[in-house]
């Protein structure tokens, strides 16, 4: 009969429901196996490409894992495993579908107990009309059977019951087979049925009773491996090959630079030396073709594989940096909507989850919730004050995910900021108001810097309303929340560095590509001295977010992630002493993850109000390949596990991380991510990591030590505290300083332009102009350029600008696709235009900076500001154009008379085909990253050339001149000044409007 394999440590329980209890579906659609807990029916969490299932009816029930796949394994045939922890005189019923079975035959299965009392288990199959097969153990004696076999008939049900006699029991079951009349084997599919998706708040698991997260962390193992996995299967053999290098580079850097036990690490060496050792001799015997004794290899290097993960998860543990007490972290629901703009809107959230503490990481999946007392909602962005005496975070009451893109139910959810103290205590809600407010960094003084839509404005692509949101700040207390960026799109993820300046993530994308400019710029903790950090001409990855500074290094930690996802991907190290774009100054800390959409094709997901489970695919992919480095071979892992990710990593040292992974795909635009991706790990640089927490039902991420740290420089502001001006001060040392290009030396004048924040959702709702997708635009004016190429001038605060080099003709040269803004009273400066930001250059008394007063701008032509083209360019086209370009008189077949036409005017349509300007994805590309001086503009349009060359007897003044190089230079060629509908009929009809609705 059947015999118990007692060689493996665990006790899995089982219980199949019989055919007549399962929901009625299509017989086409495959039946799947249920569960019952003390006769009670109970769904498994929500499902992972990983094969793990869990089920349990509530804070004190009987657990049970089922961890499999279908179809896994070198031979691609199921090979489930169950785990049963039961409590006393409890029972599990597994129900397994008939319709897998092909033919009457014996089923049977193995059964092991884990217990080191004298409880009792017993083991059931069961079959209609036949008799109950059972085995029965005390592990005091040690009597339970290796397995147990029944005979079975294609047409009746069958079950699977575990129940636990006076005490609780851990059973593990394995190898379920179906030996067919014909002594077939056929192993069984344990596929459970899926958990419906819902819009209700996803609930958390309970915490995992000890046998289980034992078996939840060799599961890991085995996926990280390929042991069993649908894709890219190895032997044991060949993980342990593949690990055991990985583990060596472990141990000798905890014993070169981390040990604090000499003896403890000889040990450790001398058992690492006896697991290579052995697996050397395993790998060296002679092939045989004997069954016996391929089946006794194939348990030998499972158990040596076992032991080595045991024993590395051992040695990353010793290492002190791993002994970081308590982490609080985010049980978290991925937004609705994945994408790195949409992941944070309130809106789009889905409730579910809360903080909580993970009393000891690496020893215990034990945990304790800190927020109790909150309604349903949404987490985000936990983060701890420097003292570790308070927690802040993101939470955005709502009771139900959206059932669509624009759910009206939704749109008025947004997120806040909350305050608590470490032990859960006094939760205050600290921010309020129709606004997002996200991302909380504590500065070493206790005020907080966040992300917030309070600027106002959206974003200027794609569908909405997208609320842009920048820096913000206010003080611990909660008081005067207000924006210290005036960046025109969004920003992200505020860190304090170790030198106390802040790093974030902006999009910036002025007069270019959308796609692949979320990198990293720093400012100081007022607001002030804002620049580029790295990335702000480099195409892969798409974006850089959740940067963190490392303990003791000028390095930063990041992840690199995709445009159309949310944030996630590739963790790296960036070091800018090496660079500030490109790929030298990257380490890839997870090379077997690529960069999604950068690298490798972004899954599309299934859009609301459709829910889906890990194994919905739809067809498609955001992908953004540009000529870049990028890797194009695909990883062992990556096959594996196709677009898997990482997210949120906490740095200990430049070599060891917490983060949080996903076996399951990072889908992208436009809907959501499956609610349960992220466990939480402890990484290092060489490849090895370990499960330290998972809840199978909700992802868990932002984890990070709930302690004291050390504090980073406070930065005291250099800003006016009285008198506050409403302008600052900026200055140039040398335009000519340029890279990589040489800047012509005939630069006379800077061209000061606005850039307006969009005041309307949606993109090109409306038009400002041809440009696609463009922000708005007004010349402030011009300043001159001294003949050393310096520049001092003063210009309105917290004004959005980008600067233009124009020439001796007053024609741009070379411009900005960037911008700068001042605080009120700031000083700020550059060294050049675009100058090489790896080298020095020396400091000079230049002519400028003996100026004891900064230079006025000089304001540009009429209609430049607010920008009108029927006031700043028609004026000249009616004095000398329009005699022979009229409605009765168009030669060349074009009128440049100032008549609306569609949404701008006859001349405006007339001519925009014949001047050079930037837009996204315009022209050829937009000559991404970087351009040349004369590639856009004045210098490059044919209208221009035109005039230049002599068009008949039209002889342009220069205010002419200037009045059409502000047009095609300063406003990119545009129409309007203003974003409002209304606002711009009447710039249509040529009247002037008092000014854009948001500067």
């Amino acid at each position: 009969m059947f015999k118990f394999d007692w060689k493996q440590c665990g006790i899995f329980l089982f219980a199949f429901l019989c055919s007549g209890l399962l929901f009625a579906q299509n017989a086409a659609v495959p039946l799947k196996t249920t569960v019952e807990i003390n006769g009670k029916a109970v769904l498994p969490s929500n499902g992972t490409v990983a094969g793990v299932w869990f089920f349990s009816d509530g804070e004190n029930s009987s657990q049970l894992l089922i961890l499999g796949h279908p179809n896994a394994g070198l031979s691609q045939t199921p090979n489930y495993r169950v785990w049963a922890d039961l409590n006393a005189k409890d029972q599990i019923r597994i129900n397994i579908p008939f319709n897998q079975i092909v033919d009457a035959g014996l089923l049977s299965c193995s059964v092991q107990q884990k217990a080191e009392t004298s409880a009792t288990a017993t083991v059931l199959w069961e079959e209609a009309e036949l008799p109950k097969i059972e085995a029965t153990s005390n592990n005091a004696t040690n009597k339970l059977s290796d397995r147990i076999e029944l005979p079975f008939a294609p047409s009746k049900g069958i079950s699977l019951k575990i129940k636990a006699a006076e005490q609780p029991v851990v059973v593990e079951l394995s190898h379920f087979v179906c030996q067919t009349s014909d002594s077939v084997s056929i192993p069984i599919s344990l596929d459970p049925v899926r958990r419906p998706q819902s819009f209700d708040p996803i609930p958390c698991s309970p915490d995992f009773r000890p046998a289980l997260e034992q078996a939840l962390i060799e599961w890991d193992w085995r996926m990280q491996d390929g042991i069993e996995t649908p894709l890219e299967p190895r032997t044991y053999l060949q993980a342990i090959e593949k690990r055991l290098p990985q583990g060596l580079e472990l141990i000798n850097d905890i014993e070169e630079n981390l040990a604090e036990d000499e003896d403890q690490m000889v040990e450790v060496r001398e058992k690492w030396s006896n697991l290579t050792e052995r697996f050397n001799a395993l790998k060296s015997e002679e092939a045989t073709d004997n069954a016996e004794l391929l089946q006794q290899r194939e348990t030998t290097a499972e158990e040596l594989w076992k032991e080595l993960h045991q024993t590395k998860r051992e040695i990353l543990l010793t290492n002190p940096l791993f002994d970081v007490g308590p982490m609080v972290f985010a049980k978290h629901v991925p937004s609705g909507f994945s994408h790195q703009l949409t992941q944070v809107y309130g809106y789009v959230s889905r409730p579910g989850g809360g903080i909580f503490v993970l009393e000891e990481p690496g020893k215990s999946m034990k945990t304790r919730l800190l927020s109790g007392d909150l309604p349903n909602g949404n987490y985000m962005h936990p983060t701890v004050s420097f003292d570790g005496k308070k927690i802040w975070f993101a939470f955005c009451e709502t009771e139900k995910a959206p059932n669509a893109w624009h759910d009206p139910e939704k749109v008025s959810d947004r997120y806040h900021l909350y305050q608590m103290n470490a032990d859960g205590s006094d939760v205050k809600q600290m921010t309020d108001g129709d606004f997002d407010d996200f991302s909380p960094t504590v500065l070493p003084n206790g005020d907080i810097i966040f992300s917030s839509t309070r600027r106002g404005g959206f974003h200027r692509c794609g569908g909405g309303p997208c609320f842009v949101y920048t820096l913000a700040k206010m003080n611990a207390d909660g008081s005067d929340p207000h924006p210290i960026s005036f960046h025109e799109t969004n920003e992200w993820n505020p860190e304090v560095l170790n030198d106390g300046r802040i790093v974030y993530t902006r999009w910036d994308y002025v007069d270019r590509d959308a796609v692949y400019y979320q990198n990293l710029w720093s400012t100081r903790q007022d607001g002030t001295d804002v620049r580029i950090y790295y990335g702000n001409n480099t195409f892969n990855p798409c974006g850089i977010w959740e940067s963190k500074s490392i303990p003791g290094s000028s390095k930063i930690m990041a992840i690199g992630a995709p445009h159309h996802g949310m944030s996630a991907g590739s963790i790296m190290l960036i070091d800018t002493t090496k660079g500030v774009d490109g790929s030298e100054p990257i380490k890839r800390l997870t090379p077997e993850v690529l960069y999604p959409e950068g690298e490798v094709p972004l899954p599309l997901p299934p859009q609301l109000p459709a829910m889906s489970d890990f194994d919905t695919v739809i067809p498609g992919a955001w992908q953004a390949f540009r000529e870049a480095d990028r890797i194009t071979t695909l990883s062992e892992e990556q096959k594996r596990w196709p677009v898997h990710c990482f997210k949120s990593p906490w740095p200990l040292s430049e070599k060891y991380f917490i983060a949080s992974y996903s076996f399951d795909k990072l889908l992208g635009e436009a809907g959501p991510n499956i609610p349960n991706q992220f466990g939480i790990y402890f990484c290092d640089a060489f490849g090895n990591r370990e499960l330290v927490y998972r809840d199978p039902n909700i992802s868990s991420v932002w984890a990070m030590p709930l302690a004291e740290r050390p504090e980073k420089p406070n930065y005291l502001s250099t800003l006016p505290e009285k008198d506050v001006p409403s302008t600052g001060q900026f200055f140039i040392q040398n335009i000519y300083e340029s890279w990589p290009w040489k800047m012509p030396e005939n630069i006379k004048s800077l061209r000061i332009v606005q850039v307006l924040p969009k005041t309307t959702p949606n993109a090109n709702n409306p038009m400002v102009g041809a440009a696609n997708a463009s922000p708005g635009k007004q010349i402030l004016g011009t300043v001159p350029v001294e003949e050393d190429g310096s520049v001092f001038f003063e210009m309105p605060a917290k004004t959005p600008v980008l600067f233009q080099a124009l020439d001796e003709n007053g024609k741009m040269v070379q411009g900005m696709r960037s911008l700068v803004y001042l605080q009120p009273g700031e000083s700020a400066s550059c060294t050049g235009c675009h100058e090489n930001r790896m080298s020095s250059v020396p400091l000079t008394q230049s002519i400028a900076s003996k100026k004891e007063t900064p230079t006025q701008i000089k304001p540009g032509p009429d209609g430049s500001k607010p920008l009108s083209y029927p006031i700043l360019v028609q004026p000249v086209l009616d004095r000398l154009c329009v005699e022979c370009h009229n409605n009765d008189k168009a030669e060349g077949n074009i009128n440049l008379t100032g008549e609306p036409e569609g949404q701008y005017t006859k001349s405006y349509n007339a001519l925009i085909p014949f001047v050079s300007y930037t837009a996204w994805g315009l022209p050829e590309g937009n000559y991404e990253p970087m351009t040349t001086p004369y590639r856009f503009g004045t210098h490059a349009s044919k209208l221009i050339k035109i005039l230049d060359d002599g068009h008949y007897d039209c002889q342009l003044t220069d205010e002419d001149k200037e009045r059409l190089y502000s047009w095609i230079d300063g406003a990119n060629a545009l129409f309007y000044g203003t974003f409002n509908v209304e606002n711009q009929k009447r710039q249509q009809m040529g009247e002037r409007i008092e000014g854009p609705d948001l500067e």
